[in-house]
């Protein structure tokens, strides 16, 4: 069966969505809560409905039916990053109800249905992320009715929970089984009790599953009650809290955080029909504190996840006889941010939330009566402004691929990690300013950035000048940038430095400007501006080489005189040999 994108719907609903999107009160700067995207399938007389999304590398997939009313298949769909559908696929009837994800599989809960007794059984199925199809597991849990409705997974181990129907007294009692990743069950926990007892969602920690539902007496016109089973993995104990008033309460999802947060819909408080409840309770039950969203039509709350200290709720609320899908942020405490009703259909709701990559992903439908429904799907994102301040003009920052100047720039970002980069340095001739580091105490440059708030970066930078070094003789050193304030030493070597035989020169001092600074040849001083240092050299004869150089001379004029001397000694006696001899 082909999936069709109503492109006139989603025209017109755009447009809808554009002129009249309406702000609920809150204090987190709704006004810059922006919707991003927006998708219908499906066609007109199409039974397409969307139960539950989860976000994978940045593509969305959302488990469902597509079909018609009474000849439904349930339906995986993938949308690509920009929110369009990619590819789906679909197979035996019935319906997808919940999704959970492992990081390499999806994994999708339902139920199929049946012409013949049984006429539902629980549906479970591994996927690739490219909708392939690994295993289906089939769950008769009775030859009636038997559903899953939720699915997690934790570690190695698949999560589902659901109900099945018994005749009798007995009614639905809530089912709870474990498998593997492969599909092999390894635990079932049926919690029997008498009346109906259904199951709706299911989270696991710390070997304890925690189920949100609802229970009723087996024969009751209503006196339905919001109920929360704690089930201990290990010891297989079972513990129950209920709760409610006067009228039917239902629990629809839950969620931990240090403590249970249970989202479902009221008629026993509130201002008239149902009113969404959202609940926050410690991890024994017990109700911390509970809050009511509605106004004097129905209202409810389907759906619940926590993200970065925020709880964002989804359903539906009654504006003018029309049921609308809305969706609310409170923080932890209880504190209701703001709320944003999408003008769609007289039956429409949203079914599911995920935030994911700085945006808040939704799924739900929208109808046109109970049998003609559209799957629709959009996301919004809180957009932040960030500032980046600098010390001068000729700056640049560049958030990803977004590059601005000046001395201070603004960018507007979600929530998402990004990569912001600024100025190495600036060079004023003999002068500099160079990076130094972020007003919030960060270092690198480039650096990550999640932005989370209105924020306000100063980039820190150092003054450095630079210290030039010369000398007509010897090897100098120290040159080089050194910040402002610090200490730079400089020197020459050797201190003297022969340049003829008869000729040395010897270091005079440092001078700046034809000052002289200092006499030595290691110089060290605090640089407050850009230096110019020149060694200074004055000659001098080499005393002790040309007074070594005279006594060579005169030792050997003295030896040449004494051979002199001495030959003419040897000559007279030589004449006077001669002379005795005659």
């Amino acid at each position: 069966m082909l999936l069709m994108v109503d492109r006139v719907a989603r025209y017109v609903l755009c447009i809808l969505l554009l002129l009249c999107l309406v702000i609920g009160s809150g204090s987190a700067l709704p006004e810059r809560i922006v919707q991003e995207g927006f998708l219908v399938v499906g066609r007109e007389g199409d039974y397409v409905v969307f139960n539950d999304l989860l976000v994978v590398n940045s593509s969305v997939y959302i488990g469902g039916c597509t079909g018609k009313f009474g000849n439904n298949v349930w339906t995986l769909l993938k949308l690509d990053e920009g929110g369009s559908l990619s590819s789906y696929l679909s197979e035996e009837r019935g319906m997808i109800v919940s999704l959970a994800f492992d990081g390499s599989r999806i994994y999708a809960a339902g139920f199929l249905e049946h012409d013949t007794p049984p006429k539902t059984t629980g549906f479970l199925a591994a996927f690739t992320l490219n909708l392939e199809k690994l295993w289906e597991k089939e769950w008769v849990g009775s030859p009636v009715f038997s559903e899953f409705k939720g699915v997690y997974v934790r570690g190695d181990r698949v999560y589902v929970v659901g109900e099945a129907y018994y005749s009798g007294d007995r009614g639905f009692d809530v089912v709870v089984r474990k498998y593997d990743k492969e599909g092999s069950l390894l635990w079932e926990n049926i919690l029997v009790a008498s009346g109906h007892q259904e199951a709706e969602s299911l989270v696991v920690s710390s070997g304890k599953i925690y189920i949100a539902g609802s229970t009723s007496p087996y024969i009751s016109g209503g006196d339905v009650d919001g109920l929360v089973v704690m089930v201990n993995e290990s010891s297989g104990l079972v513990e129950t809290r209920v709760w409610g008033g006067e009228g039917d309460d239902f629990f629809k999802s839950i969620e931990l955080d240090g403590a249970m947060y249970v989202c479902g819909f009221t008629d026993s408080y509130g201002k008239g029909g149902f009113d969404g409840v959202l609940l926050k309770l410690d991890l024994r039950g017990e109700v911390i504190w509970w809050r009511i969203f509605g106004n004097a039509g129905d209202d409810s709350f389907i759906d619940l996840a926590l993200h970065e200290g925020e709880i964002h709720v989804v359903g539906h609320t009654t504006v003018n006889g029309s049921m609308l899908p809305v969706y609310l942020q409170y923080s932890f405490d209880g504190t209701l941010l703001g709320s944003w009703t999408l003008p769609a259909g007289n039956q429409s709701t949203w079914t599911s939330v995920y935030p994911a990559d700085g945006s808040i992903h939704l799924a739900g439908n929208l109808g046109k009566s109970p049998f003609l429904v559209n799957g629709i799907y959009a996301r919004y994102a809180t957009r932040y402004v960030l500032i980046v301040n600098f010390p001068g003009d000729g700056f640049w920052a560049a958030l990803d691929n977004e590059n601005k100047t000046g001395r201070s720039v603004s960018f507007e970002t979600s929530s998402v990690e990004r990569r912001l980069e600024v100025t190495a340095r600036v060079n004023y001739g003999g002068t500099r300013l160079v990076f130094d580091g972020w007003s919030d105490g960060a270092r690198d440059n480039p650096r990550p950035v999640k932005v989370v708030k209105d924020t306000v970066l100063n980039a820190t930078y150092r003054v450095e000048h630079y210290v030039t070094v010369r000398s007509e003789r010897g090897k100098p050193s120290g040159e080089g940038w050194y910040a402002e304030g610090s200490i730079a030493t400089v020197s020459v070597e050797p201190s003297i430095a022969t340049e003829s035989f008869f000729v040395n020169y010897v270091f005079e001092g440092w001078y700046e400007n034809g000052r002289k600074v200092s006499a030595t040849p290691t110089f060290s001083f605090v640089v407050m501006n850009p230096t110019v240092l020149e060694a200074g050299w004055r000659m001098e004869l080499n005393l002790a080489l040309i007074v070594l150089l005279l006594s060579v001379l005169l030792l050997a004029l003295l030896l040449l005189l004494l051979l002199i001397l001495e030959r003419r000694e040897k000559g007279r006696g030589k004449q006077a040999s001669r002379r005795h001899g005659h």
